[in-house]
């Protein structure tokens, strides 16, 4: 079986105690929030980080999955997601490590959670005997990025 194909490079973060992943295949950085240029947004928005000559909007993932705010520690990064001219950076509590990981190991969010966020998450995992719920990714881009949500 080729290997390739079936496992996927994911980077695990943490938020709000839960832990979380998402592939490194639109990961364009991790950055430490002292780049972050912040401004008076509302709702899930924090500001914007200059990346290569490009303003990107910083979403508050705690805010986005309705979790509350995230704190702002030492331990805080920015995860930059990036496809064609779409770019996004998520807010998040503390990265923890990239891992490869058998997609087909993922599976679907339970049918009971009817929440608008759910259209972000691919399904739930498990990753040292600790439960992970992997991003889609492609769907936060296009949703967020545009500095709307």
């Amino acid at each position: 079986m080729d290997k390739s194909k079936t496992d996927e490079q994911v980077i695990i973060f943490l938020l709000k105690g839960d832990r979380f992943g998402v592939s490194v295949k639109n990961m364009v950085e991790v950055s430490k929030l002292d780049g972050l240029k912040r401004e008076k947004a509302e709702g899930i928005y924090e500001g914007k980080l200059m990346f290569r000559e490009h303003e990107v909007p910083v979403v508050d993932l705690g805010m986005l999955f309705h979790l509350g705010e995230g704190d702002n520690s030492e331990n805080v990064r920015i995860i930059v997601l990036g496809k064609s001219s779409k770019m996004v950076g998520l807010k998040v509590d503390a990265v923890s490590e990239v891992i490869t990981y058998p997609l087909r190991s993922i599976r679907p969010m339970p049918k009971m959670i009817m929440d608008s966020a759910v259209n972000y998450f691919l399904g739930i995992g498990r990753v040292k005997d600790e439960p992970v719920l992997f991003l889609n990714d492609e769907e936060i881009i296009a949703e967020t990025s545009a500095g709307k949500s």
